[in-house]
């Protein structure tokens, strides 16, 4: 499911771009929880076999926030966005709002607070 929604958000068509798109979640979600220690609930598990082509999506990330937060790096980090700097406004943002929030602090509190 992770990698469909946030494939459906982007400005591409076709499987050419399904290993860069796996890439680049990975690398949003590292983001999160490594440079502003978020705590996301769920893991990303994206695997596309080289020989068939084949997405396979056993990630166990439901959050929207964090869904909405990985299609816009997604965006701005694929191909060349006119609008690269509203797109990284954006996730600053939600990542601002994440880390402010004691549901992806840490502190063990679901309610959000954003």
């Amino acid at each position: 499911m992770l990698f469909k929604t946030v494939k459906d958000s982007l400005p591409v068509s076709g499987d050419l771009y399904d290993g860069q798109i796996i890439t680049q979640i990975k690398a949003a979600v590292l983001d999160l929880t490594t440079s502003t220690e978020i705590v996301i609930d769920g893991e990303v598990d994206i695997e596309k076999d080289d020989d068939t082509g084949v997405v396979t999506d056993n990630s166990t990330i439901y959050d929207e926030l964090v869904i909405t937060a990985i299609s816009v790096w997604c965006n701005m980090r694929i191909g060349n966005p006119p609008n690269y700097d509203k797109l990284l406004e954006a996730y600053n943002s939600l990542k601002g709002q994440m880390r402010m929030s004691r549901k992806y602090n840490g502190d063990g509190d679901n309610t959000c607070e954003c």
